[in-house]
């Protein structure tokens, strides 16, 4: 059996031409390797896996060395031989720039009605990429800065417990996928803030007021909602409130509860308690003339909790009470997500 061996020299000691670019650098230097691992012996396919190249990947590289120099291991431009041009005119475009200064809060769709008025007929889609440009060169400033924004607003990076909400999942049994959510109540320059979770299945609700809706609170009420609950809570639903995050997102990971969030301007998975808001809104607040205190609030909801729970039919479950639904469907319960 022969044995060959790659020696250190074999590795080091290249002399790369350090005004090229990295890449280009990095091909040489590949070439040059392989080069030198053939000349001590070695086959060409220990050659290419010292390397990390397919054959044909050597080939080309090494056809256009050859041709070329260090230089045609430079990466070639990606940009298309033939760019399509603008195809609205130069003054179109300062009409549209124009409008934006004097309008800039209008959007690309308000922005074509404008000079649609005046027979100048631009496309939606033209009048976006116009104020594009404008934004890009800088003669003009987005809508963000009409809203307060500096800068476009970054979508939010999962880097921890919580998930996004995949589309089309779906709770199938009680305690998945609880909607949690909270509501602001005024009376008197006054301000309560109302928790409130509701299991999609069985329209199961929780409901909890605090001072104020902070991360800290929201883990009070989590603990509130796995203790009311007449059944486990097997994974939470929130939007992407500051409140449930921190605090709130570092409890779901401790308790093993998985937690999502719901896309941006995107409320409709989170419609039961949505809904659940306005009942307790027309059915509690605009009736609840008690002490507007925390604790005297609380107590007002526990009644109403009962009420909700075993007297209020739901037409969502038949016109049964959520008790009544989760009594008849507690070995198969059927899914519901009508609110």
């Amino acid at each position: 059996m022969q044995i060959q061996s790659l020696r250190v020299k074999s590795h080091r000691g290249f002399k790369v031409n350090d005004t090229l670019p990295a890449e280009a650098r990095e091909r040489l230097r590949r070439l040059e390797l392989f080069q030198t691992l053939r000349g001590e012996g070695c086959s060409e396919a220990t050659a290419l896996a010292a390397i990390g190249w397919a054959r044909a990947t050597l080939y080309r590289w090494r056809k256009r060395y050859r041709r070329d120099g260090p230089s045609g291991l430079c990466a070639k431009s990606r940009r298309p031989h033939h760019v399509s041009l603008p195809r609205w005119s130069a003054a179109e475009e300062r009409k549209v720039w124009a409008l934006r200064r004097d309008f800039p809060f209008m959007g690309k769709r308000k922005l074509r009605v404008l000079p649609l008025r005046e027979g100048i007929d631009l496309s939606e889609s033209t009048v976006g990429r116009i104020l594009a440009k404008g934004v890009r060169l800088g003669r003009i400033e987005p809508c963000a800065f009409c809203r307060g924004r500096v800068k476009v607003k970054q979508p939010r990076r999962f880097h921890g417990h919580a998930r996004r909400l995949s589309k089309g999942e779906k709770p199938e049994r009680p305690g998945e996928l609880v909607q949690i959510d909270h509501l602001s109540a005024s009376r008197d320059s006054k301000q309560l803030k109302e928790f409130k979770a509701v299991s999609p299945v069985g329209k199961q609700m929780v409901v909890q007021v605090s001072g104020r809706a902070t991360a800290r609170n929201a883990k009070r009420f989590l603990e509130t909602v796995r203790a009311q609950l007449p059944f486990p809570l097997v994974s939470a639903q929130v939007d992407g409130g500051s409140e449930f995050r921190a605090d709130f997102e570092q409890a779901c990971e401790d308790l093993k509860i998985p937690l999502f969030v719901l896309p941006p301007k995107r409320p409709q998975p989170d419609g039961c308690v949505e809904r659940a808001n306005d009942t307790t809104r027309v059915e509690f607040w605009n009736r609840y003339d008690g002490d507007f205190t925390v604790e005297a609030a609380n107590r007002a909801l526990d009644d109403y909790r009962r009420f909700y729970h075993q007297v209020r039919p739901h037409q969502a479950l038949d016109f049964m009470t959520p008790d009544e639904y989760l009594r008849k469907n507690k070995d198969s319960p059927s899914q519901s997500h009508m609110c």
